[in-house]
């Protein structure tokens, strides 16, 4: 068994999009799309380290008619190229798929016959935490302000970074002691 890196996608790999109202989304087409910098850097480094590397991605912007889906294959062969493994979308909210469920964890575990004491999920949303808490996988948060939730028992990440890179870097250093 190996062990599995599991990217989100929006505020990990690439940068989110600050609308008029001030939230912040995903981006909406391919002008929006923004690789972070080190996110490719971070995949090749984890896969040095011999894990594989997977992006896990909500998208209901595609069923909400705001993202088209031809931009969409865009964008996710874009961070394929980048040297992932694999990506699993999920559109439906509330699916088993949709964060914070984990079926597209489960899926690629079962798959990939991935080793979950020594993967990662690394998020910027408490969504993908959660996944990641459910899927028993080691998480990794980027950002200053987790917010746990009291519906899902506040569950909190089990590190904190800054940055995609600076998880990878961390994985790294966790790695020597395996």
């Amino acid at each position: 068994m190996v062990g599995a890196v599991f990217f989100d996608r929006d505020g990990v790999l690439n940068e989110l999009v600050e609308r008029p109202n001030g939230e912040k989304t995903a981006p909406w087409n391919l002008d929006e799309f923004k690789p972070i910098p080190g996110a490719t850097a971070a995949i090749e480094l984890v896969k040095d380290l011999g894990y594989k590397a997977f992006c896990v991605t909500n998208q209901p912007d595609v069923d909400d008619g705001k993202l088209p889906q031809y931009h969409l294959n865009i964008m996710m062969q874009y961070i394929m190229d980048q040297g992932l493994n694999d990506a699993l979308v999920a559109y439906e909210r509330g699916s088993a798929w949709y964060k914070p469920n984990n079926g597209m964890l489960e899926t690629l575990i079962k798959e990939n016959k991935i080793n979950r004491d020594i993967s990662y999920m690394i998020g910027d949303t408490w969504k993908d935490i959660v996944a990641g808490h459910k899927s028993k996988l080691n998480t990794i948060y980027i950002g200053k302000n987790y917010k746990p939730q009291e519906k899902y028992n506040n569950i909190h990440p089990d590190y904190i970074v800054g940055s995609v890179l600076e998880a990878a870097c961390l994985i790294e250093e966790l790695h020597k002691d395996d």
